[in-house]
């Protein structure tokens, strides 16, 4: 699913993990030698170590000579460090990255910068040439960085499209930032001007039902996308359903990850009668701890029939027994693809007890009126669906995709 680029030996610098504290210049200066004897550094790898500003500001000096780097793995680089001083390296590092020419991606993951490293960053996502792939996981961007981010994709395609220019953007990893819905609607913008995108992962942000619509719709227009991974926000009906529905606007999707998503009863019957019907490509499926019932297990059969690439498939922690027919069936679609070890553990499926209808994992409105998403309005042109009549179309949705099967 990374980056399928490979590099020579005599390419690569690594201090990876090497736990090294690089406060002045003198602390990295015996590194920057080893970095300049390199003519054709294409791999820097810096992470697992802590860069002070003065450092990086040497560091910054150096990489500005290194026009053939490819890649720059700045991951956890800033450990014990204050806030303003990781704003001042991110800054200075990003500028001394903006013009080059090769830089196909930065990865600037598990740095704890929050919103301020969005900003630090601006100018290099407006103004770098080649970027195709932005890693910046768990980095506490918040609302204010998700939107921050956001903007300057939105502006990068502005100035690419001014100049007569095709997107570079492919891949966006950014997971565990608390992004919420109220950065959803700007990414989603994003997304959309782009069309490029095709690895999307922003699993573990607190994104539920609304800002779960605004992402989907923004992605329909990213035709290309092969993975998806929103593991472990919170969908329910009204965001199942969109999601549902625009899985027709991903034909080439290998990957797609809605694992701890809330889909619910209703809202998995819908995704797995659409999979049947559009996903033969999956590879990796993770529909685990969504409450799905034995109705959607037997619709994703059919749809693990026609998978025959499929690898991973992740369906623990529902509401059906693991010995249930459904399971058999499924059991039996991935055998005959000769991938039977694609599916995984069922030790811990939960049982449904005489009082439980599913009502409430299908039911918006009490999540949609207890949303505080922090949004504001924004110009664009991605309409998140309104939560009025949700019900009665997933019913009817996921009625009319059911009766279309024979299970």
């Amino acid at each position: 699913m990374d980056s399928a680029l490979t590099f020579v030996p005599e390419n690569i610098y690594s201090l990876e993990g090497k736990g090294l504290k690089l406060t002045t210049p003198a602390d990295i200066e015996p590194y920057l030698a080893e970095i300049k004897a390199i003519p054709t550094l294409e791999l820097l790898q810096l992470n697992g170590n802590t860069i002070g500003p003065e450092a990086a500001r040497a560091l910054a000096d150096t990489l500005k000579t290194k026009n053939s780097l490819k890649v720059a793995q700045l991951y956890d680089i800033f450990t014990g460090r204050l806030k303003e001083d990781v704003k001042e390296a991110v800054k200075v590092l990003c500028d001394a990255l903006v013009d080059m020419p090769h830089l196909v991606e930065l990865n600037l993951s598990d740095n704890a910068f929050g919103p301020i490293g969005a900003e630090s960053m601006f100018h290099f996502l407006v103004h770098s040439p080649a970027l195709q792939t932005l890693k910046v996981n768990n980095n506490g961007l918040g609302i204010q960085g998700g939107r921050l981010i956001a903007k300057a994709l939105l502006e990068r395609q502005e100035r690419f499209t001014a100049e007569g220019r095709p997107s570079t953007m492919r891949c966006l990893i950014a997971g565990r930032n608390r992004l919420e819905n109220g950065s959803s609607k700007a990414l989603a913008n994003a997304f959309a001007a782009h069309g490029t995108f095709t690895d999307v992962r922003m699993p573990q942000n607190g994104i539920r039902s609304e800002g779960v619509r605004n992402l989907c719709l923004g992605l329909t227009h990213c035709p290309n996308l092969t993975t998806l991974d929103l593991q472990d926000n919170t969908f329910v009906a009204s965001g199942s359903l969109v999601l549902a529905e625009a899985l027709a606007s991903w034909p080439q999707l290998t990957h797609l990850n809605l694992g701890d998503c809330l889909l619910g009863p209703k809202g998995g019957l819908a995704v797995a009668a659409e999979l049947a019907k559009l996903q033969p490509n999956l590879q990796e499926l993770h529909l685990g701890y969504n409450e799905m019932e034995q109705n959607a297990a037997l619709v994703l059969s059919q749809a693990v029939v026609a998978m025959e690439s499929l690898k991973t498939l992740d369906i623990n922690g529902n509401r059906f027994d693991p010995e249930c027919d459904a399971v058999t069936l499924i059991k039996a679609a991935l055998e005959e693809n000769d991938n039977l070890d694609a599916l995984g553990s069922l030790s811990d499926m939960e049982e449904m007890t005489d009082d439980e209808d599913g009502s409430d994992s299908d039911s918006d409105s009490a999540e949609e009126e207890s949303e505080d998403d922090g949004s504001e309005e924004e110009d664009g042109e991605i309409k998140p669906v309104k939560a009025s009549s949700q019900d009665s179309a997933i019913d009817e949705l996921a009625d009319e995709l059911a009766g279309q099967l024979k299970v």
